[in-house]
């Protein structure tokens, strides 16, 4: 699965840092956007697909060590009669299930975030050449707006 996903990913970099169409498909960028930072290197906006890379995988990561904790504690308390560790292993139990629940939260918050990104660079991917379509004269007391197809 690992290999799998692995591969699937490489395929998803190289047709997007390959793939030279004039304008972007915003759709497309927040299909890629399931993968962290795969519709900011659609859009080619390297820095943000590394930085929503890096704090997608730490907080990966940090769910995962809480998880691992979470656990750890509940084993805890199914092996101790000691009421007064049981009382401390389930306070420290319950921080740890606010912690994993705050990491998936934020998660969460980063994936709307990041995709909402790739949707609005795709969409302004053309923005400077259809803005040298449009030309705003002056002649005399009149405003001309000209807008070339």
């Amino acid at each position: 699965m690992k290999r799998f996903s692995l591969v699937l990913l490489l395929i998803l970099l190289c047709s997007c840092i390959f793939a030279q169409p004039v304008k972007k498909n915003p759709n497309k960028a927040v299909l890629y956007s399931i993968i962290p930072g795969g519709g900011q290197i659609y859009n080619k906006a390297y820095i943000k697909a590394g930085a929503i890379i890096g704090i997608q995988t730490y907080l990966i990561a940090t769910a995962i060590h809480n998880d691992a904790k979470v656990q750890d504690y509940r084993e805890k308390i199914n092996s101790t009669s000691d009421e007064i560790l049981l009382a401390e292993y389930r306070d420290k139990l319950k921080q740890y299930k606010e912690k994993r629940t705050r990491d998936f939260w934020w998660m969460g918050l980063t994936l709307a975030f990041s995709t909402l990104d790739a949707y609005i660079d795709a969409h302004l991917s053309n923005f400077k050449e259809e803005k040298e379509k449009i030309h705003i004269r002056f002649e005399e007391e009149t405003l001309l707006l000209e807008y070339n197809f």
